[in-house]
């Protein structure tokens, strides 16, 4: 089935410290790549770019285009988010953390459509936001930008300062992750 490319660049956060997994989580096999690469595949055919936000080049396969945080300390993921709205070419940037591997195209769609008219989009569940899988505008860098710049480093609190459509009739697996050793055994194995 051909896709048309979605209006979007997306980002893929592999910079964390995969501390519960002991080591990083980009680099798990999974197929004969990495998990990086397998979600690349999986994902990356549908935008026109694909960034990876990561500190390590050794984590991004050939032909990907790495941006590192923009500021030193490794602040997390709205560091990442910060730094992938600087480097994207489209205004809408859609973040996906590397270690959830059931997150869809559709998925993905569904909050660019979202997000036109707002900062950002997300989805919600349970009441809690999950930013490392959402789409934001150009509009929402300065904000993020500020929240850094304060020292509050956590996305989800940065969002109460956003113009925010909320996603709330999401199915909770496809934001599963890959957090221990554990966890990635299940997803080789249901793959």
């Amino acid at each position: 089935m051909i896709r048309a490319v979605l209006p979007a660049t997306l980002l893929l956060l592999s910079g964390g410290q995969s501390r519960r997994m002991g080591s990083p989580k980009a680099l798990l096999p999974v197929g004969g790549t990495t998990l990086l690469a397998w979600l690349i595949e999986r994902l990356g055919d549908a935008f026109p770019e694909v960034l990876v936000s990561a500190n390590d080049g050794l984590l991004v396969p050939d032909g990907v285009r790495m941006i590192r945080d923009r500021r030193p300390g490794g602040l997390g993921p709205l560091a990442g988010v910060e730094a992938g709205l600087a480097a994207a070419g489209n205004d809408a940037l859609v973040v996906v953390a590397c270690d959830m591997p059931r997150v869809t195209v559709e998925l993905l769609e569904r909050l660019i459509g979202l997000s036109e008219g707002h900062d950002a989009a997300v989805p919600r569940l349970g009441g809690r936001p999950e930013p490392a899988c959402a789409c934001y505008r150009r509009s929402a860098a300065w904000t993020i930008g500020a929240a850094l710049d304060r020292g509050r480093l956590k996305a989800a609190s940065a969002l109460d300062e956003l113009d925010v459509a909320w996603l709330d009739d999401v199915d909770r697996k496809l934001f599963w992750n890959i957090n221990a050793p554990k966890d990635y055994q299940l997803f080789l194995s249901a793959r």
